[in-house]
This record gives C-alpha cells, structure tokens and sequence, in this order.
C-alpha cells in the first residue's frame, strides 16, 4: 500500500502508540481490501456502544485506549447507547448496567467523541456529495450513500474508531467508483400495490436479494423522507450491501454492470415477510432509525386527532432532536419519549412485556432474534391501533 509521508510516521509510532494502533489496524484492514492507499476521512461515527451489545470487554478495550491517549482527529458521533441517558430507571435499567454505560461514554467522551446518540447523523450535520465518510451504522452508512451522494463503507464500530483517529480509510468498496456498480437490480413493480405503505418490507426484500452486491430498486413509487428510512434500514438488517440507488432520491445516475442479475418482487414476497412478523403485541414502539423532530410532530398530531393514546407507545429520538413542549405534548396524550438509546439495544420491550407492534422491519429482524414477539405493520396501523382502532 501507498502511504503518505504522515501516514508513515503514524504506522512507525512517530506520533504516539495510540496513534500507531489505529493507523496500523486501518492498513491491516485496507491490504485486506486490496486497497492501493488510504483516503482522508471528515466524519467517523462509531457503533456498537451500547454496553447491552459490548460488555466488559468492550468496555474495558474503550477505557484502555483512552488511557493510552487516544484522540480523535476528525469529527466522530455515536451511535445510540443501551439507556436515555438521564431517565434510565424509567427503562428498567439497573444501577450495574448503567454504571458501565456511562463509563462507556465517559471512554469515548476522553477520546473527543461527540456523545450524540443517535443512529441517525446525517439529520444533524451536513454533508456534502463525494465527502468520504467512516460510518458504523448501517442505516446510516446507506443512507449517506443512497441519499446524499457521500461515501463510506459498512465499517465495523472498531474499525470506525480507528479511523477517527487515523483520519483515514481505506480507498476501497463504496469509495471507490468502481465500487458503486450495482450488481442487482431489482424490480417491485408486480408487487407495487401490495407494498403500498410498507417500504420497510420492500427494503427488507431487497436486502436479502442483494447481500453484500450494490443495487438498483425499480418500480417503487418515490417515498417520502421517513419512508426513506425505514426503506434502508430494512435493507442493512436483511443484507451486506451499503448502496441502494432509488430513482428520485440517489444524486448519482446508477451505474449498473453488463452482467447484473435483475430480479422481480411479487406479492408473495410481501406476504412471507408480513408472515415472519406477525407475532402477538401489547404495545407499540417508534424510532428505528430514530424518529426527526418533524415526524414526533406529524404522530403526535395524528393521535390529537384521534383522541389520544388508547394503548402504549414508546417513541425513541435523538437528544438534538429534544424539545420540552413536544414532550409536554406527548405526556399530554398518553405517549412516552425516550432519548440516546431504542427499542433494539435497551431492555425496554421486556418491561412492555416483550410483546410489540413496530413500522422497522429492521426493528423486528433484532427483536425477533432477541426472541421477543413482534408484529410488523405499516406506521398508519399501529398509530390507529395506538389510538383504539383494529386489533
């Protein structure tokens, strides 16, 4: 691999031993990818720090490499934690858990990191076309390549850390031109109808028909912004890839290989993953991907609306997103809002029971393999079940 001058003396540990581990597992991995050279990075966002999904040994590798004076070197966020920061107890939470939670944070916080958490930072923060990325979240790595025409690879949380200090990523994958080929395309027009009002289960579709291989999704009427969403983030959860190009939202024109498989969706495809997910629910949950501050206006006033909340909902955002007269107004009606944290990587649907409705097909692949029961229905349907309606 081609490196710059800076980039040797960092891998020799001319600037730190810190330093040095990081550049070299951002090489290791780049040789992995057959990448010729690194390329500068201006945002890293990290996963993987809930202490839920990382213990004590996650805990304890954060807490040794910032004592060995690890620093980020490029602005880098977080991803969401396992609580709300300041109303855990309310989640269930027990004083252990929430102990190393914060020492988790307090790790990172010691590193420069921004303690956003929030899995979705593209709604706090600009971002430019061809801007090179080190995400960790794959609704959000797919969103900054789908969406806004950046570029990063479906990096690993390590690996994101690492290249926040490095301020380096591999050239390789979705930076690369050639890398964002699509090698699929796949076409939802003979299931159009039955897919009206579940992106999330075309994008969990479309994930499993596509893996880890670029794609093209055709025959699907332009969503909105939320629909857009949980479209992608349904796709990470099925499959590997980190580039989807939806005509009408995606800035590039697709580029689409001579040899590309092309795929039909027909409504039996609907209908097997509504049947994977159509467990019995005594509550209901939003926010995965995190809900925008503008969709907590638009579901607070669809159950105004209707009265109110006749049964429970929990709604999950980011802390940027907070506002003490949307809360007010959710009390009001009988919702419950947390922050930092969601419904996948808290333990806050066992206390609802472990029985709950969701729009995230994403949201059910994690809860169902946490053996919880989940119902998957379109955000209309549970918001008119929230209010009294259906079953």
């Amino acid at each position: 691999m081609e490196l710059t001058r800076w980039e040797e003396r960092a891998l020799r540990g001319d600037m730190g031993e810190a330093l040095r581990l990081a550049m070299r597992a951002v090489v290791k991995v780049g040789e992995a990818l057959g990448a010729e050279r690194l390329v500068p990075i201006t945002w890293a966002h990290v996963s993987g720090i809930s202490y839920k999904n990382i213990g004590d040994a996650g805990l304890e590798f954060l807490e040794e490499l910032a004592g060995r004076g690890a620093r980020v070197s490029v602005k880098t966020t977080l991803n969401p934690a396992g609580m709300d920061m300041e109303r855990w107890r309310e989640m269930g939470v027990d004083e252990g858990f929430a102990e190393k939670q914060l020492r988790v944070i307090r790790a990172l916080a010691r590193m420069g990191v921004q303690a956003t958490l929030t899995c979705t930072p593209y709604l706090y923060g600009r971002v430019e076309p061809g801007e090179h990325l080190a995400w960790a979240e794959s609704n959000a790595v797919l969103y900054a390549n789908s969406v806004l025409g950046a570029r990063t690879n479906r990096d690993g949380g390590p690996l994101a850390l690492f290249e926040a200090i490095a301020g380096r990523a591999p050239y390789a994958g979705l930076h690369t031109d050639e890398g964002r080929v699509a090698r699929v395309v796949v076409d939802f027009a003979p299931a159009a109808e039955r897919l009206r009002g579940l992106y999330q289960v075309a994008g969990y579709i479309l994930g499993r028909i596509a893996g880890p291989r670029v794609a093209v999704a055709e025959g699907l009427p332009r969503p909105s912004a939320w629909e857009v969403k949980l479209f992608l983030a349904a796709v990470g959860a099925s499959g590997g890839t980190g580039l989807v190009y939806l005509p009408g939202v995606t800035p590039e024109e697709p580029r689409v290989a001579g040899d590309a498989e092309r795929v039909s969706v027909e409504p039996g495809d609907v209908e097997e993953v509504e049947a994977m997910f159509s467990g019995e629910f005594d509550a209901a949950v939003l926010g995965c991907p995190h809900l925008s501050r503008e969709e907590l206006v638009e579901v607070l006033r669809y159950l105004e609306r209707r009265g109110g909340a006749r049964r429970r909902l929990v709604l999950f955002t980011a802390r940027a997103a907070r506002d003490r007269s949307l809360e007010e107004w959710a009390g009001r009606l009988g919702v419950e809002v947390f922050y930092d944290t969601c419904m996948v990587v808290s333990p806050i649907v066992g206390r609802l029971g472990g029985r709950v409705a969701v729009d995230s097909a994403k949201a059910a692949y994690y809860l169902a393999a946490q053996g919880y029961s989940v119902r998957l229905m379109s955000r209309r349907q549970l918001l008119d079940y929230v209010a009294g309606g259906g079953d």
